[in-house]
């Protein structure tokens, strides 16, 4: 296992943001990965798996424990089933999945982050979710491995049984895909990486969408805002444009001038400055409409956490 030590978070997170993590460990395999908590449990020290660094905001004091980075990759395929590692690139899986004609993916391209994150947070665009296709999910209980099938998981919007239970530890995911026309699909994924590249033009810093989407049939969609709902979801980035964010900051922390639900850092922002544009945020949308809206992103470094 490859261990750093004081490494600094804020050039691992996608916003570039957070202090220094006492411990940084990177592990490929099953049993590093057991081995790491193991570690950490000795020495009496806080843990938490990450993937990619996307849709974190880090502590400006840091993280005082072990940070162990999932790069777990494992990828086998039979017929139309497909066993991933959980540290597998969300985006490449899509890609092999549609390369090998296999449907129900194909959407999600261009969703940041890894297959495990996105199981996690039941990560899903444009009328696609990951755990539509889902067979089961293998992970590790802190002292055995073990399997949850799809209803096991009891997945909600942008939820899942391992939100519950955060010292569960994915580590591969089974899939059954559908049979598919492989430039077909291809097209369809580009297609949407072009579409999402105008939102998050490159070198942008940020989580990805700040906010959760919001359930139409929860929540009381104001009348004049029924025409944005889309697949079911009233946007949080309309909510939020109605209340002007656009373009609204505390210190280095932005709200994109182009898109309401983008929270970026120029340079040198801070995790304090973002946590205050958020309650911001939450409390003019809660004014204006009445309606709470909850952050997608997850915070790290904090005592509640």
């Amino acid at each position: 296992m490859k261990i750093k030590k004081d490494f600094p978070l804020k050039k691992f997170t996608t916003i570039s943001i957070g202090g220094a993590a006492k411990y940084f460990v990177v592990i490929k395999k099953e049993n590093e990965l057991v081995a790491a908590i193991q570690s950490a449990k000795k020495f009496k020290l806080p843990w938490y798996v990450v993937g990619e660094g996307s849709n974190l905001i880090v502590s400006d004091t840091g993280y005082q424990g072990v940070i162990i980075q999932n790069q777990i990759k494992d990828f086998e395929q039979k017929g139309l089933n497909t066993f991933v590692g959980s540290g597998y690139s969300l985006l490449r899986f899509v890609l092999e999945a549609d390369k090998l004609g296999m449907a129900g993916m194909e959407r999600m391209a261009g969703i940041p982050g890894t297959v495990g994150g996105a199981i996690y947070g039941c990560a899903g665009a444009y009328g696609q979710e990951i755990k539509d296709h889902l067979v089961s999910v293998r992970f590790f209980d802190g002292k055995e491995f073990r399997n949850l099938t799809k209803h096991q998981c009891r997945f909600r919007y942008r939820s899942s049984i391992f939100k519950k239970h955060k010292n569960w530890v994915i580590v591969g995911v089974e899939f059954e895909l559908e049979k598919g026309n492989a430039r077909q699909l291809l097209k369809i994924s580009h297609d949407i990486i072009k579409l999402r590249a105008i939102k998050y033009k490159s070198g942008l810093k940020c989580p990805g969408s700040f906010f959760k989407n919001l359930i139409a049939a929860e929540i009381k969609v104001p009348a004049v805002l029924k025409d944005q709902i889309v697949y079911g979801k009233l946007p949080a980035g309309v909510l939020l444009e109605q209340i002007g964010a656009k373009g609204m900051h505390e210190g280095n922390i932005r709200v994109a001038d182009h898109h309401a639900n983008l929270i970026y850092n120029p340079g040198n922002g801070l995790c304090s400055d973002v946590r205050k544009l958020s309650t911001r945020l939450k409390t003019l949308v809660k004014k204006r409409f009445g309606i709470i809206i909850d952050e997608e992103v997850q915070y790290l470094g904090f005592t509640n956490n």
